[in-house]
């Protein structure tokens, strides 16, 4: 059930392109997902968030807590980045 890096970043992109109606390509992993020069609001963050939370449990098999106040803090989150978020799923499945 482990997934590697770029599969779970791919997904990341994926659902993130989606969202802001950006051409595959665009979302890369350095994209912002929290503070300054981020491409998503509030809302589709936390859709995002959501989808990255059932993709964790069904094809990672790890919990994914997207809650905690360091995943929140933009200065230290991982959700800085799609890339920061997709190593945090990747490092969960061998934790």
């Amino acid at each position: 059930m482990s997934k590697s890096y770029d599969e779970v970043a791919q997904f990341i992109r994926d659902e993130v392109a989606q969202m802001t109606a950006s051409p595959p390509g665009i979302i890369t992993g350095e994209t912002a997902l929290v503070g300054a020069g981020r491409v998503i609001d509030s809302a589709d963050l936390v859709m995002l968030l959501l989808s990255v939370e059932d993709y964790a449990s069904q094809n990672l098999g790890v919990p994914f807590d997207w809650t905690s106040d360091s995943a929140m803090s933009e200065a230290r989150s991982v959700l800085r980045t799609v890339g920061s978020l997709a190593r945090h799923l990747t490092d969960l499945q061998h934790a």
